[in-house]
């Protein structure tokens, strides 16, 4: 792959795209490259003298609002179905956030930068990082792996209906939970602990 440097006035967006960004959104993506100069490369394939976007057109539009003379461009060779293919899936293709993980993002990124600055640099509004921020505080650190040794086994055994019930009922007198109640009922919790 060749990423090539293309004037923004060769480049023309697709007609047929259907992605559009909510303004709060394209604001921050304003500001994002013009405090950091850094975006994924605009995809576009030749069209003449032009080239057509197929994938990037908030981006153009945020360098030209920027007056970026040139935008960073990954040049596809595809036909008219391949690029109609292409603005349908290339928008849609995309994954979706972890809360714990996103909020453990978060966390990491407010020990590092301005809390006030956050909300003008991320796609979330200032409400919805705070909650982010407060699940990342209540969330428990990660434990670490237990090794293969040390891992959980399944114990199955067959009874009889009336064996079960007087099983059952003792389980139920001991309380607590059920794996408990067992391991106390056969004398080996203390060597489970």
């Amino acid at each position: 792959m060749e990423i090539v440097s293309i004037p923004i006035d060769r480049l023309r967006p697709h007609p047929r795209n259907s992605n559009v960004m909510p303004p709060d959104r394209f604001k921050k993506l304003v500001t994002h490259l013009e405090t950091t100069g850094r975006y994924p490369p605009i995809v576009v394939r030749p069209l003449g003298d032009e080239y057509q976007v197929l994938d990037g057109h908030h981006r153009v539009q945020a360098l030209q609002q920027l007056d970026r003379p040139t935008a960073r461009c990954d040049v596809w060779d595809v036909d008219d179905d391949g690029a109609l293919l292409l603005l349908a899936t290339l928008n849609r293709l995309e994954g979706r956030d972890d809360p714990r993980k996103r909020a453990a993002l978060l966390g990491e990124l407010s020990g590092r930068f301005d809390a006030k600055s956050l909300p003008e640099r991320l796609p979330e509004d200032a409400g919805r990082l705070k909650k982010l921020l407060r699940l990342n505080e209540l969330m428990p650190p990660p434990r670490p792996p237990r090794a293969i040794g040390d891992m959980p086994v399944a114990l199955h055994f067959f009874l009889l209906p009336r064996l079960r019930s007087a099983v059952e009922k003792r389980l139920r007198e001991h309380g607590g939970p059920r794996e408990s109640a067992l391991l106390t009922l056969l004398g080996v919790a203390e060597e489970a602990s």
